[in-house]
């Protein structure tokens, strides 16, 4: 994959393809596991443990964000941020912040999981 970087880099740039060309040309590229490698690889730096650590450090600033929001999402993030006050468990309040920035952003917070949990199962 290493020798292989600037070539897809290349192809990407110039010739555009679309994600489903993309990913059939390159399906390892859409793996955990070498998209963890390739960022490695490319920035010297472990990408989960990095992401981890920032939600951890931005955690309180985007719940202040996300108190803020109104309406309908407003309110489903409030019940998510109650769960996540009476959980000690970081993995609880990073699961909780997770499904809060999926409200509010308009995404079903369900797909992430869904994507992460059947990402897991064609590594298995």
């Amino acid at each position: 994959m290493e020798r292989t970087f600037s070539y897809r880099r290349q192809e990407v740039v110039q010739d555009k393809p679309l994600v489903a060309d993309f990913k059939s040309r390159w399906p390892a590229l859409f793996e955990m596991s070498e998209i963890n490698r390739e960022f490695m690889r490319i920035t010297t730096v472990p990408l989960t443990s990095k992401f981890l650590s920032q939600l951890d450090e931005c955690s309180d600033q985007l719940v202040k964000v996300f108190i803020n929001k109104g309406g309908a999402a407003g309110k489903e993030i409030r019940s998510t941020i109650a769960v996540m006050d009476r959980s000690d468990d970081i993995e609880v309040r990073r699961e909780c912040i997770l499904k809060c920035l999926c409200t509010y952003l308009h995404e079903d917070s369900g797909k992430l999981v869904g994507e992460y949990l059947s990402m897991l199962e064609r590594q298995c």
